[in-house]
């Protein structure tokens, strides 16, 4: 290929003064069928490989690159790994030293979409507005691939964020999100922006017109902050870009893989120590790092009133069964025997469920998410026991409590030497005792052993009577 200076001469020579293909050729050294291409053509010569040109980074990383992305084949559509995550764990797992521009081209290639995506920087004051939202994440607890709503309360000027994992979408799980998020930044933003969700929103109007819930309307006049609600459909998602994009950060970068965690308990934990460490990253086009912005946000925040909200929600009333259950959401909860027959108010909470009679609260149970289950406190049900002491070793409520084995052995031990009715009866108080000063209480009063002679029976009731009569006086 000839050079540029080479063919503008040829051309003009041939085109403003008349030479001919052959003296032109033979004045540059190059064949007729050469001079002939390059007058032919009024493009600028241009070098043209025959074969690709050779990627040695690409081709050393492109099978683990192909593996990272295959993983993604079975985990949930909004938790893939982006080309981003792709480099994070290259440079964690395999000491990856190349440019980040470099595995982004690989991963669109493979996937075959665009690079680069249009946003619109924004300002916001101090303290003045934050962003609230509900994403879907997959998490694996205790083996179970488990469908979770993450809660996220993001500050607009600091983008300090505040993250929460719940098991559903409700009323409880959203107010209760609010308290933490609140008790997290140590203040209340002077603005909340929201979707339209229908945890807040009853009816949309014109405008910004919206009728609110009556408890997201209590949460808001306790808190005494403003709201703003995004216009309808897809084009008020963009009114609060920074939350969206958010809870795609979270995801992507937190989320990825599937965490595997024992309970929601434990996912919040690490959700949370990362919220901290994200404290220390700066954001594009920013000077301050994200902790060091939310000092400055912090003054401007308003103040926590001296009290908490109450984030209970009435879910009407219920009389119990036969079993001494009542249900909630698919699931039976326990009352005690004086409260069958009566009717019951269910007030339900995120991590709770409160039922009560009148103005007494009969009963607390820590909440079930799952379907069909049974709740039942063994206190419930000591009168019915009392009366049925045959029934112990069989009744479910008993079952349930998963009862320390000294317990079963003084049981085991009582059965043996004066039957199943005086053995139901002892066990009975000492439930009593159980459950009225705790299992540790209880065994620190030296529980006896199985021992089989009648007489060593007789003084092992008497001894632990005597050990537990401080605590229990009706023995």
């Amino acid at each position: 290929m000839i050079d540029q200076d080479t063919w503008v001469s040829i051309r003009l020579l041939h085109l403003r003064q008349g030479k001919s293909k052959s003296w032109l050729a033979r004045e540059f050294g190059i064949s007729r069928n050469t001079v002939a291409k390059y007058l032919a053509n009024p493009e600028a010569p241009r070098y043209r490989t025959v074969k690709p040109r050779g990627k040695p980074i690409l081709s050393k990383w492109e099978e683990h690159v192909r593996d990272i992305l295959a993983e993604d084949r079975n985990a949930p559509r909004k938790q893939k790994h982006t080309a981003r995550r792709v480099f994070s764990r290259l440079v964690e797992e395999h000491g990856y030293d190349g440019s980040e521009r470099t595995i982004r081209s690989l991963v669109a290639n493979i996937r075959h979409q665009p690079l680069q995506t249009a946003t619109l920087p924004l300002e916001f004051a101090p303290g003045m507005d934050a962003q609230v939202d509900f994403g879907e994440s997959y998490v694996d607890v205790a083996g179970v691939r488990t469908k979770l709503y993450g809660f996220e309360m993001r500050l607009n000027y600091s983008r300090k964020k505040f993250c929460m994992f719940v098991p559903a979408a409700n009323t409880e799980s959203f107010l209760e999100a609010h308290l933490r998020a609140f008790v997290y930044f140590g203040g209340v933003p002077n603005r909340l922006t929201y979707d339209n969700l229908g945890l807040a929103v009853i009816k949309v109007g014109k405008g910004k017109e919206r009728k609110l819930t009556k408890k997201f309307l209590e949460l808001q006049g306790f808190y005494a902050f403003a709201v703003n609600f995004c216009k309808p459909g897809i084009e008020g998602a963009h009114e609060k870009g920074g939350v969206e994009s958010g809870i795609g950060f979270s995801r992507r970068n937190w989320m990825v893989p599937v965490p595997q965690v024992a309970s929601i308990d434990e996912l919040n934990a690490i959700i949370w120590n990362r919220c901290n460490a994200d404290g220390k990253r700066i954001v594009a086009g920013q000077t301050l790092s994200i902790d060091e912005a939310f000092e400055l946000e912090r003054g401007k925040l308003l103040s926590l009133p001296k009290r908490k909200f109450d984030a209970g929600v009435p879910r009407g009333s219920s009389i119990a069964d036969t079993y001494q259950t009542i249900a909630f959401e698919n699931n039976r909860y326990s009352v005690p025997t004086k409260a069958l027959g009566k009717p019951l108010r269910i007030r339900a909470y995120f991590e709770k469920v409160v039922i009560a009679c009148g103005q007494e609260i009969v009963a607390e149970h820590q909440r079930e998410y799952s379907r069909d289950k049974y709740c039942l406190k063994i206190e419930h049900y000591l009168e019915q026991l009392e009366r049925k002491p045959h029934a112990v070793p069989f009744a479910k409520p008993v079952k349930m409590a998963k009862l320390p084995d000294e317990y079963w052995k003084f049981y085991d031990c009582v059965v043996e030497q004066r039957g199943a009715s005086q053995g139901g009866r002892d066990f009975v108080r000492l439930l009593r005792a159980h459950c009225r000063y705790g299992q540790q209480t209880v065994k620190s009063a030296n529980p006896p052993s199985p021992w089989s002679s009648l007489n060593i029976r007789r003084c092992l009731v008497i001894r632990w009577r005597c050990l537990t009569q401080p605590f229990i006086k009706h023995f």
